[in-house]
């Protein structure tokens, strides 16, 4: 009998079997060894799923999805308080190299609309308290640059903190260049969890992020995010965001030097519906990986060592990894419940985006397409509905056969949805399916070298991260 599944191999030669319906992972001699397993395993409920299974051509209403959302969203709202922006970064989506997205322009959101998101909010949440008791409100804010409008920011904290009796966090992701000693005293008198953006190293950083008038800005970021970290007393958060250009041999060196930062998280730029990697070259890509295999054999050994700072930057690059193939749920259900039925894509209003107009939107990575509501009427459970309806009907139909599409990160910001199609380039399918199976044979060659190192970088990480966040609550 055939595995439903498919197969990879690890750096020592092991064999597994990745099985796409259950979404587990086993070692092929394992199975082999015993032939009767193979008949065991077919009879395990969920080994080989079926349209009935996933539901397929269900239609949800706007009923249900409110009763959804009411359970397990409204995670965070977002507040776009300007789209003006002090920086011009190479890759930013606002820049003109991405399809469906605005340009730079230079709109700020009123006090009274403001105020209106949050009234909505905390109306969402006291209404939501019934389904999820345990439910923390969370207010970032959002741009172009937040800080330009500090001082819209500071109302909107101060009318925050009262609507909801100060049970409320706050969050901003920041360029870093505006953040004064009077900014900066307001993030840690008001507990805010700031993550402040850095490129890594000088050259890399001023290659993509310069200012209006094209200047450098590493310097002064650095030095700011240094006062935030004395002031607050923990290291700062950051972001980080590489191209094919990026070394990451001296990414691992900056934050070595400078332990004062801590890598939040490391994304690639933007590779969907956008001109940025034209530029580039395949001679560009291999001198790009040469150094990410330097970096990728110095965490190898580290593992073997036992000696892998779980806060390193090569950990955070390499480390989730191992995290995110091996926290994958194992599904031997019957049923399938999930509303959104493949892909990573959530369930609009998990978190609510909303922009200086006061229109809602299912997160600000997302096009302007798909409106989900308003600061006047809240959000729209109709509309909701049909986003989720369509989404399911166009990407069940392309991918129920896909072998990673239980685990595919895909979601609205990179499937194009026309009214009766769905736009996924082949070529763009085939790389993440080989970029899936090339991260679960990393995970399983570090999980054989050091079966213990991945559960303590989990929870030594993760405890490091909530302690700091304790600190600054």
């Amino acid at each position: 009998m055939k595995l439903n599944g498919k197969e990879f191999t690890t750096k020592s030669g092991a064999e597994y079997v990745y099985l796409s319906d259950m979404n587990i992972v086993l070692s092929k001699n394992a199975i082999e060894a015993y032939p009767q397993r193979r008949e065991l395993l077919s009879q395990i409920p969920g080994y080989k799923k079926t349209n009935e299974y996933y539901d397929c051509y269900r239609e949800y209403t706007p009923e249900e999805i409110k009763l959804e959302i009411m359970k397990n969203g409204l995670c965070e709202l977002a507040i776009e308080v300007t789209s003006a922006c002090n920086f011009r970064c190479e890759y930013c989506v606002y820049s003109g190299k991405y399809e469906n997205q605005r340009l730079h322009d230079y709109q700020n959101m009123d006090v009274t609309t403001v105020f209106k998101a949050i009234d909505k909010y905390y109306e969402l949440i006291e209404e939501g308290i019934e389904y999820n008791s345990d439910r923390t409100p969370v207010i970032s804010y959002y741009g172009g640059e937040p800080l330009v409008k500090f001082d819209l920011i500071k109302k909107c904290t101060e009318y925050a903190k009262e609507k909801f009796d100060n049970n409320i966090l706050f969050t901003i992701t920041t360029n870093g260049s505006l953040m004064n000693d009077d900014v900066i005293d307001f993030f840690v008198n008001e507990k805010f969890n700031v993550v402040v953006s850095i490129d890594g190293y000088k050259e890399n950083h001023n290659r993509n992020r310069k200012d209006v008038k094209g200047n450098p800005t590493f310097d002064s970021v650095i030095e700011n995010a240094r006062k935030l970290f004395l002031k607050q007393g923990t290291p700062v958060f950051t972001s980080v965001v590489f191209d094919y250009d990026t070394d990451f041999v001296l990414m691992e060196k900056f934050f070595r030097d400078n332990d004062f930062l801590v890598c939040l998280s490391i994304n690639s730029v933007n590779p969907y519906s956008t001109t940025y990697f034209d530029k580039y070259t395949v001679d560009s890509y291999d001198r790009f990986k040469a150094k990410l295999d330097i970096l990728m054999k110095e965490f190898e050994l580290s593992v073997v060592d036992n000696e892998a700072n779980p806060l390193a930057f090569m950990s955070r690059t390499f480390g989730d990894i191992c995290t995110s193939s091996f926290m994958r749920q194992c599904d031997i259900s019957k049923k399938n419940n999930k509303i959104i039925k493949h892909t990573g894509a959530c369930v609009p209003g998990n978190k609510i985006f909303v922009d200086v107009n006061g229109d809602f939107y299912i997160c600000e990575k997302v096009g302007r397409s798909i409106v989900i509501g308003n600061v006047e009427e809240g959000i729209n459970y109709e509309k909701c509905a049909q986003v989720v309806n369509r989404y399911n009907n166009l990407v069940v139909h392309k991918c129920r056969n896909c072998v990673i599409r239980n685990n595919c990160k895909r979601c609205y910001v990179s499937i194009d949805m026309d009214e009766n199609k769905i736009n996924i380039p082949a070529e763009s399918c085939k790389k993440q399916i080989e970029d899936y199976f090339a991260d679960l044979s990393f995970a399983y060659s570090i999980f054989e070298s050091n079966p213990k190192w991945i559960g303590r970088y989990f929870s030594e990480y993760y405890d490091a991260i909530n302690d700091m966040m304790v600190m600054l609550r």
